[in-house]
């Protein structure tokens, strides 16, 4: 499965970077919990001291199959691994359903140092993103395949219980079989 990614930075604040991201449903932490005015209004005053924002984008492939949950869940383990060396790097992101090609739109600031990546850094980061989406998407794959065989598993049974019951009702409404000695009778 493919994960396309781009990036871009800019040398000023996140403010329109965050409006533009805030326009569907709403921005999400690192967290993952909905942003409140005063978490935005943080974000981007802290882009304003470093006077640098990075924006990221990730799409995979598979977008149209994830929930919102999985699709942010997902995100924030491939911007965790991506900050996790960058002490003054901070993150908020949205998730866009806007296009034939669901994504995240990431805003990242920290300073020009910890925000910096050359082309082996961006193919890190694809890398990442590749490797996490589709490690995913393999363990939600299994987790249905698994779910699907307990389904027929279960139909199965539940088809042989009904099958039983439906020859036992036969056998009650048809009463027993007579044996011989009723048959014959007692003078016989």
């Amino acid at each position: 499965m493919k994960v396309f990614t781009d990036t871009n930075y800019r040398e000023h604040g996140a403010r329109n970077l965050v409006e533009y991201l805030d326009k569907e449903k709403g921005l999400e932490n690192r967290a993952g919990e909905e942003m409140s005015n005063e978490e935005i209004e943080a974000f981007i005053e802290k882009s304003e001291e470093y006077e640098f924002e990075r924006e990221v984008i990730i799409s995979p492939q598979n977008g149209t199959d994830l929930s919102d949950d999985q699709f942010s869940l997902y995100t924030r383990q491939v911007m965790s691994e991506f900050c996790k060396d960058r002490n003054t790097a901070t993150y908020c992101y949205a998730i866009h359903r806007d296009t034939d090609h669901p994504h995240a739109q990431v805003a990242l600031t920290g300073t020009k140092r910890d925000l910096w990546m050359d082309k082996e850094d961006c193919e890190q980061l694809r890398e990442r993103a590749q490797e996490q989406f589709h490690d995913q998407h393999r363990e939600l794959t299994k987790e249905l395949s698994h779910q699907f065989e307990q389904t027929l598993q279960h139909d199965a049974t539940h088809e042989l219980e009904t099958e039983s019951d439906r020859d036992l009702d036969h056998e009650q409404e048809s009463g027993p079989e007579p044996d011989q000695a009723q048959v014959q009778g007692p003078d016989s």
